[in-house]
C-alpha cells in the first residue's frame, strides 16, 4: 500500500472513531440510549468499543505530538492526576451516580480514567523498572 493511500486510510479511520464517539456521547446526552437490561449489553459493548477506540487514538496522538515535549507531557500527566481524584471524589460526594440518565457518562469517564491510570503505571514501570530488568543478568 503506498504512502498516500495509508494516509487516506488513517484519516478515514480517525474520522470514523471521532464520529462514532460524538454519536455515542450525543445520544447519551439526549438520553437516546436505552438502559433497560436487554439494551444494556449492546450499550456496554458500543461504549467499550467507543472508549477503547478514542483512547487509542488519543494515545497515538500523544506519542506522535506530545511525548517528546516535556512541558506538554507534564501537562497531560497533571490533567490525568487531577482527573482521577476528581472522578472518585465526585462519586463519593454523590455528584455523579449510576442513575439511568448518568450511567453512560459515568461509565465512559470511568473507563477513560482507569485506562489512563493503568497506562501511567505501565509507563512508570517500563521507564523505571523495566530497563533495570533488561540490563541485569
Amino acid at each position: 500500500m503506498e504512502l498516500h493511500q495509508k494516509k487516506k486510510l488513517k484519516l478515514f479511520l480517525s474520522f470514523l472513531v471521532v464520529s462514532n464517539t460524538l454519536l455515542f456521547l450525543v445520544m447519551a446526552y439526549f438520553h437516546l440510549l436505552s438502559t433497560d437490561p436487554k439494551s444494556a449489553v449492546f450499550i456496554d459493548f458500543w461504549g467499550r468499543f467507543t472508549v477503547y477506540s478514542l483512547w487509542f487514538i488519543g494515545f497515538a496522538l500523544y506519542v506522535k505530538y506530545v511525548s517528546r515535549t516535556s512541558t506538554l507531557r507534564w501537562l497531560i500527566l497533571l490533567i490525568i492526576c487531577i482527573n482521577i481524584p476528581l472522578f472518585l471524589l465526585l462519586a463519593y460526594f454523590d455528584k455523579i451516580s449510576n442513575t439511568p440518565d448518568m450511567i453512560v457518562f459515568v461509565d465512559f469517564w470511568g473507563r477513560i480514567t482507569v485506562y489512563s491510570l493503568w497506562f501511567m503505571c505501565y509507563e512508570a514501570y517500563h521507564k523505571y523498572l523495566g530497563y533495570e530488568l533488561k540490563t541485569k543478568p
